[in-house]
């Protein structure tokens, strides 16, 4: 997961030196964000001298680059929306300022210490199904904790949410090739819906605070309602194969302690080590 990000992190930094195609710095967010996920899903077993490293290279720059993409998506909204010339060549000209920063930091010690960190997950007990679990299980309590007693108008509430939901779907499709696709297909989609939809209303916030360009968030609103319900009604993927396994451990327990040394120790055998 770790080497995936940061491969889609690089591919697309290559690209944004050398184009000027918004898509690559948007790409190049989400493998940070991505990476970000794993290194909160991986934490227990990551060295975490490099665990630290990491996290704090990704917190230093993920602001410049957010800024650069604030700009890229309000110019593409007032183009769309035939926005007063001089409105969409004033944000041009930011864009162009926030792209410069976003490329300075790409040349910096920070961005290039992203790669020069080898993060090597140490072994693991547990299989990746049960790892996984208790990483999603984690992920989503906070989701929830976050949006509890939220009001769904109130932007900053919104953005914190979203963030939630981004994190728990990152997780969900590091650990999804542990369990069946037909478990985690489902809420894995609606998860995305209930991104897609919140990215869309932090759209519109963004503009208004950047240059007072509003719309009406009511349909949006409307849609975001029904997405939560959807998703707050489907059971969690993981839970289902949590009780699958439990089981299973018992009896590997048992037959650890059928097999105790004649001398009486209490130590059982464990079982052979996995990489998570």
């Amino acid at each position: 997961m770790r080497r995936a990000a940061l491969e889609q992190i690089e591919t697309n930094a290559r690209g944004m030196l050398g184009s000027e195609d918004p898509e690559f710095l948007h790409q190049l967010r989400v493998g940070m964000r991505r990476l970000r996920a794993a290194l909160r899903a991986f934490r227990p077993i990551l060295p975490k001298k490099e665990w630290g490293r990491v996290r704090d290279a990704l917190r230093e720059l993920s602001p410049t680059l957010g800024r650069a993409r604030d700009w890229d998506v309000l110019v593409e909204r007032l183009n769309a929306a035939r926005a007063a010339p001089a409105l969409i060549e004033r944000s041009q000209m930011k864009r162009a300022k926030a792209r410069k920063k976003a490329l300075r930091a790409l040349g910096s010690k920070k961005f290039a210490r992203l790669s020069q960190t080898a993060l090597e997950p140490r072994a693991t007990s547990q299989s990746l199904a049960e790892f996984g679990a208790a990483a999603l299980e984690r992920a989503h309590r906070k989701l929830v904790n976050e949006a509890r007693g939220a009001d769904w108008r109130n932007a900053p509430r919104r953005h914190a949410v979203r963030i939630r939901v981004k994190r728990l779907r990152y997780s969900c499709e590091f650990f999804a090739p542990a369990f069946a696709n037909d478990e985690t297909a489902p809420y894995i989609a609606q998860l995305k819906a209930l991104q897609e939809t919140l990215g869309e209303l932090n759209d519109i916030a963004v503009g208004r605070r950047l240059v007072g360009f509003d719309a009406d968030e009511a349909a949006l609103l409307s849609r975001l309602e029904i997405a939560w319900a959807a998703w707050d009604a489907t059971r969690p993927f993981w839970r289902a194969r949590a009780r699958r396994l439990r089981p299973a451990a018992r009896q590997t327990r048992a037959r650890g302690s059928g097999a105790r040394a004649p001398s009486g120790s209490r130590r059982s055998r464990k079982p052979e080590a996995r990489s998570a």
